[in-house]
């Protein structure tokens, strides 16, 4: 699995995923995204539209949200918006089983199979 960050745009990161997903390289694309100076202040987008999910399963999933459980934001209103976009329903099903998981979380995950409207729900445009 492969990932990049851009930080570049004025209000989001966005996370371009792409290969064969796997829980180690998911993790540590997760902990360089946290550890960004700008995290809390931008909301994040996950580009997966080029990712195949791989060996992920659900104890992996379980995994991952008790990753995110660890994130203790610096400020109560931090940007808190985390959407995925996906390019398939079979990716889409899972993105949205992870939503439900982590329900529990800081963050208000949503999952998109059009970038516009990923774009706009974290823009507010």
């Amino acid at each position: 699995m492969d990932y990049t960050l851009d930080h570049t745009h004025q209000d989001y990161i966005r996370m371009t995923v792409s290969g064969f997903m796997n829980k180690h390289d998911l993790l540590e694309a997760m902990k360089e995204l946290i550890t960004h100076p700008d995290y809390s202040t931008k909301h994040t987008l996950w580009d997966m539209t080029d990712v195949d999910r791989g060996t992920i399963g659900m104890a992996d999933v379980k995994e991952i949200i008790g990753f995110l459980r660890l994130y203790k934001p610096k400020e109560k209103n931090f940007a808190n918006k985390s959407v995925f976009f996906v390019s398939n329903d079979m990716n889409k099903a899972f993105i949205d089983l992870f939503i439900t998981m982590s329900k529990m979380l800081p963050f208000k995950y949503k999952v998109y199979t059009s970038e516009d409207e990923a774009v706009a729900y974290l823009t507010g445009a």
